[in-house]
């Protein structure tokens, strides 16, 4: 019987797509396969499903607030979200302030650091001065040590030739 009712609903909205201009076999494969009968009935009903050719078709799940409701809600809503975009603004900022503390933090050091730096450059300069004169200084004695030596080995090679004379 059920089978009997679903093929009359097919045969209408066959009849209606062919006035609407569509081919109805090209939309077969949009419709329910006939469903045979069973001794417990059709097979949809014990799904609990609806089939799209259902005699009864009451619209359920309509939201019946008013409209002052909805706009209640809606702007329920915007606060809310207002709200979180002011708390990450606010993180936001205090974490650009963290880094900016950091930074400035790590410039002092480094001035710190360059400051000591300079004041002892000076130091460091004059021991380095120093140093360069003695080195030359000591060049100097070096040179002198040098042809002192060089005027020996002359003397003893003289020395030498002269004692072979004799």
């Amino acid at each position: 019987m059920a089978a009997k009712d679903q093929l009359e609903v097919q045969v209408m909205a066959a009849q209606e797509m062919e006035l609407a201009g569509k081919d109805p076999v090209s939309h077969e494969h949009e419709e329910r396969k006939p469903v045979t009968e069973t001794k417990e009935g059709d097979v949809t009903d014990e799904h609990g499903e609806r089939g799209s050719f259902a005699e009864t078709d009451e619209h359920t799940g309509v939201d019946t607030k008013e409209l002052e409701d909805i706009a209640a809600d809606i702007k329920e809503h915007l606060a809310a979200k207002r709200k979180r975009i002011e708390k990450i603004a606010k993180a936001c900022s205090e974490i650009k302030n963290r880094i900016k503390n950091v930074l400035r933090t790590t410039q002092l050091k480094r001035q710190k650091r360059d400051y000591r730096i300079s004041l002892k450059l000076p130091n460091v300069l004059e021991e380095f001065i120093t140093d360069e004169q003695k080195d030359e200084e000591g060049d100097g004695e070096k040179e002198e040590q040098i042809k002192i030596f060089q005027e020996q080995q002359k003397r003893w090679q003289q020395d030498g030739k002269g004692t072979e004379r004799d």
